[in-house]
């Protein structure tokens, strides 16, 4: 299947990929040696590894996806980039003292699909196993002050940016079953069923601005910040290459400094 894009990929746009081919190099790049994480991140040290990860390896399937004609059904793997960045500043920010929240929510969630199999009579499951890991984890012992950043919402409010919500909620309306997901394949000047999505959009400007804001999260966690002039020049050029797509697009330019739209 052929790519249909919505847009066409103007010579500002494809400026993108180079930037995002260099960012995809930057996290293998420290499977040699990772430098060392900061005092305050040593426990949390997996989280931040797989959660950066999670980011690279969905971008890497966002762009699969992409190439074979399917980035209107990547809306899942865009959504989970979305919150993987917003709990890498998260994680950023707050170093080991996200364990306990993260703990609670992963007991809360054990105890959810443990009671699920119970009801659905899953003999597969084993029930003794999963209160193992509930007893394991003592989630009462744990501070719960902060529970209420197992919800994205919350999370994004404390650390993220409020550009990541109209995309984030944009992304949520296409990965579950509504208008939004089903109007995809329906042509919208003669009500014709379609059998593919209508044109999406080029999917390399999203993985290169997410990809970008993941790293540039993850590298705090070190003492020594990883990458540092690479980053500096990526986003110096990424700033411009977004500049210049919002002016073919008609749109003010961004006063970076405060990431709001200058005024006219």
């Amino acid at each position: 299947m052929t790519p249909s894009y919505a847009e066409p990929i103007t010579e500002a746009r494809a400026r993108y990929l180079p930037l995002l081919n260099e960012l995809l190099e930057l996290y293998p790049s420290l499977a040699v040696q990772l430098p060392s994480w900061r005092d305050d991140c040593k426990q949390v040290a997996y989280l931040a590894h797989g959660w950066c990860l999670r980011c690279r390896r969905s971008v890497e399937s966002i762009l699969l996806l992409d190439q074979a004609g399917y980035s209107e059904e990547a809306s899942p793997l865009r959504r989970s980039v979305i919150e993987h960045c917003v709990a890498l500043r998260w994680v950023a920010a707050e170093g080991d003292a996200v364990l306990d929240t993260i703990a609670r929510g992963h007991a809360h969630d054990a105890r959810k699909r443990g009671d699920a199999a119970s009801e659905a009579g899953w003999a597969s499951v084993n029930m003794d196993e999963i209160e193992s890991i509930i007893t394991e984890i003592d989630p009462k012992s744990r501070q719960s002050r902060n529970d209420n950043l197992l919800a994205f919402t919350h999370r994004l409010v404390a650390y993220g940016d409020k550009h990541s919500l109209p995309g984030y909620l944009a992304e949520c309306a296409r990965a579950h079953p509504s208008y939004e997901s089903a109007i995809a394949y329906v042509d919208l000047d003669d009500a014709t069923l379609l059998w593919e999505s209508r044109g999406s959009l080029w999917q390399v400007p999203f993985c290169a601005t997410h990809l970008l804001e993941a790293l540039l999260a993850f590298q705090k966690l070190f003492v020594e910040p990883p990458w540092e002039s690479a980053l500096a020049s990526i986003t110096r050029r990424f700033t411009s290459v977004t500049d210049a797509v919002r002016k073919d697009d008609g749109l003010r330019e961004v006063d970076w400094s405060t990431g709001r739209v200058r005024d006219p």
